[in-house]
């Protein structure tokens, strides 16, 4: 009876491990979203009215340089689902881990060694199918469940101990503070006693007409009054370094210091649009030219290279590939331009320099 009694407590003890392994592989599965609070039942409810609400045009996202409203109402539906799966997640882990903890305070040496050899075997499970398997992921939850109950143990005696509880993260802080300090909206006039920040600075510009911008929220938020350019878009992104700002006033773009909110440089009247790529860079489009910032700042500048836009853009690992107005005639034509210095090559049947000042 005793040794039947052990093996059932070792093989439910195994079935919990294997059963909370399932709900974090669960979790991880669930859609990502770069906010990082957890919404409550009544708010994912009201995210997905507003999700609605912006599918049927209904009403427009507030800060548009950020988000279409499709992609706006996917964030809202995204959102609402991943803290859905993570509620429903936490109520399972709290219920299995319960039970785990009453059948181990048995103390029941059959049931360590059980626990001993769930781990072995998924290790070698892991090693056996490749890092990329489904076994290497479940050993990896196993990994992080022992992380979690050592600094628990850990914490039982150190009481004052900060435990870093990160089972669910809800997306990435970086990504929503980005959000938070480049949201921008145009105003028609500043609210009244609230400073404006003349960029460039008044007596030092051109005297073409300004806009004003409200760029970031709650305790980022500030208004610029931005000469404006040329085109009729305007846009505020983070620059890959993380350290500046690229705002373009209807196409007139500036570097800001994101700290100090200060211009450092402008960079043309004819931004038409800004092509965000992976490798942590973009590329300005200045209707005639192209420019690339990366991390450690500008890149290059090509010359004038199209009598008037550019089309098909794509960037492979070492190259940027498209089409622009052959100066000379107008016609489209295929030019691919060297990622690391900016050389510009033309097809051979367009026969166009490479750049026209």
């Amino acid at each position: 009876m005793t040794i039947m009694k052990n093996d059932k407590a070792s093989e439910r003890a195994v079935a919990l491990v294997q059963e909370m392994v399932d709900v974090l592989q669960r979790t991880g599965e669930a859609p990502a979203s770069p906010l990082t609070a957890f919404l409550t039942a009544a708010e994912r409810r009201e995210f997905r009215r507003r999700a609605a609400r912006l599918r049927r045009q209904k009403v427009e996202p507030r800060y548009k340089n950020l988000h279409s409203a499709e992609e706006l109402a996917d964030l809202y539906e995204r959102t609402a689902q991943r803290d859905e799966i993570v509620e429903k997640a936490r109520r399972d882990l709290q219920r299995i881990s319960a039970e785990l903890k009453r059948i181990r305070s048995e103390k029941d040496p059959d049931v360590e060694k059980a626990m001993v050899a769930l781990v072995k075997e998924a290790e070698q499970s892991a090693e056996k199918h490749g890092p990329r398997s489904e076994a290497a992921q479940r050993f990896r939850c196993l990994q992080l469940m022992g992380w979690i109950g050592q600094r628990a143990t850990e914490q039982r005696r150190k009481p004052g101990a900060k435990f870093p509880w990160t089972v669910f993260p809800a997306g990435d802080p970086s990504e929503e503070a980005r959000y938070v300090l480049t949201a921008a909206e145009i105003l028609d006039a500043p609210p009244p006693g609230e400073a404006v920040i003349a960029i460039p600075p008044e007596g030092k510009d051109s005297g073409r007409e300004r806009a004003l911008i409200r760029i970031g929220v709650r305790g980022a938020s500030w208004i610029g009054s931005f000469e404006i350019g040329s085109t009729s878009d305007s846009t505020v992104l983070m620059m890959p370094d993380c350290k500046h700002l690229f705002v373009s006033a209807q196409g007139a773009g500036y570097i800001i210091d994101l700290l100090s909110r200060t211009l450092v440089e402008t960079i043309g009247t004819e931004v038409v649009e800004v092509i965000g790529f992976p490798m942590g860079l973009f590329v300005v489009n200045h209707n005639v030219s192209l420019e690339a910032f990366g991390k450690s700042g500008r890149l290059w500048k090509t010359g004038r290279i199209s009598a008037g836009g550019f089309r098909g853009i794509v960037v492979t690992e070492t190259r940027l590939i498209g089409e622009a107005r052959d100066p000379r005639r107008g016609e489209w034509c295929g030019f691919s331009l060297d990622m690391a210095t900016g050389e510009v090559r033309f097809a051979p049947a367009a026969a166009v320099p490479k750049s026209v000042e």
